[in-house]
């Protein structure tokens, strides 16, 4: 009877162990899952927060689209201020004949470093054939 008891205990035992090895086994995996998702995270937040020019230009020329009813003409001016993107795009206002009278709204769009639109501003009207000094 002794070893009947003795098996039990060992078979419990083996069983016990094997429990605590899955155990630590998933606590293992779901460690590990979770240090890769917040490095993932991280470099998703390091990618939001580090727009470069080219991606402020595009971001400038979509927030044009979006915001103003007008034909998008060029981004004519893209530089970093602080921590903000400042963007000058023009934008036929009106259509004319002949095309040197159009007349083109050039406007101020502030983007902050994620590409989120911050401001805008219209900064002058003038007709297409005006010599105009550029900024």
């Amino acid at each position: 009877m002794s070893d009947n008891t003795n098996d039990g205990d060992v078979t419990t035992q083996t069983a016990e162990t094997d429990s605590n090895e899955t155990g630590q086994t998933s606590e293992l995996a779901d460690a590990t899952d979770e240090m890769s998702n917040q490095s993932e995270q991280t470099d998703e937040e390091s990618t939001q927060s580090t727009m470069g020019l080219l991606e402020a230009q595009r971001r400038a020329r979509e927030v044009t689209a979006e915001l103003l009813d007008y034909e998008f003409d060029g981004v004519i001016k893209v530089e970093m201020t602080g921590d903000n993107w400042r963007t000058v795009v023009e934008v036929v206002e009106r259509n004319a004949v002949p095309d040197t009278q159009d007349i083109i709204g050039r406007y101020e769009i502030t983007l902050d470093a994620t590409g989120t639109l911050s401001g805008y501003e219209l900064v002058e009207r003038y007709r297409r054939g005006d010599m105009k000094e550029e900024l």
